[in-house]
């Protein structure tokens, strides 16, 4: 499938998103750098307790994704790598990466010394679960989004619930 990418922007590559298979960003990576691929796999320094010790350990910042650089409309040639799961489509066509974008991305993962984490989209409907505050624990149905912080729940045996929490205090139940 090629995308129309050329013709709109005059460009003759551009920046795709590549799903990988899980966990496997780094050994993929490697792949593509042996087919001589460019890519880009944004890494953060993170601690991890592992038998009682410390551990200091490289993890992804977007997990599950590698980024990579191509002439428009040459995917075929990621496809074939052993790990590549699929290339990011929205309406049928591939999802390109404005560079100006990639720029932007790349010098906040490379000169920001927090870590970066990204949310899911909490969308009505789904089942979510407290993570912390008064109503911890509490299981129930997102029934609207009010705001950045304001979320209406529906939590059985309380009815419709609107509270204000911080969004990372809310996690998606899968």
């Amino acid at each position: 499938m090629e995308t129309t990418n050329r013709e709109i922007e005059g460009k003759t590559s551009c920046w795709y998103a590549v799903y990988t298979a899980g966990r496997a960003e780094k050994k993929v990576k490697e792949r593509l750098d042996k087919a001589g691929i460019e890519s880009y796999l944004p890494l953060q320094s993170v601690i991890r307790l592992w038998n009682n010790r410390k551990r200091k350990v490289m993890i992804p910042v977007v997990p599950g994704y590698i980024f990579v650089h191509l002439p428009v409309g040459d995917v075929a040639k990621v496809k074939s790598v052993k790990g590549v799961s699929f290339l990011l489509r929205e309406e049928g066509r591939y999802v390109s990466i404005p560079e100006c974008q990639m720029e932007v991305f790349r010098s906040m993962v490379e000169n920001t010394g927090e870590f970066i984490e990204f949310a899911e989209e909490l969308t009505p409907g789904i089942t979510v679960r407290v993570t912390r505050g008064q109503l911890e624990g509490a299981t129930g149905e997102l029934l609207d989004c009010q705001g950045k912080n304001k979320l209406m729940l529906r939590i059985a045996g309380l009815g419709c619930a609107l509270v204000t929490v911080a969004s990372d205090a809310i996690e998606k139940v899968r």
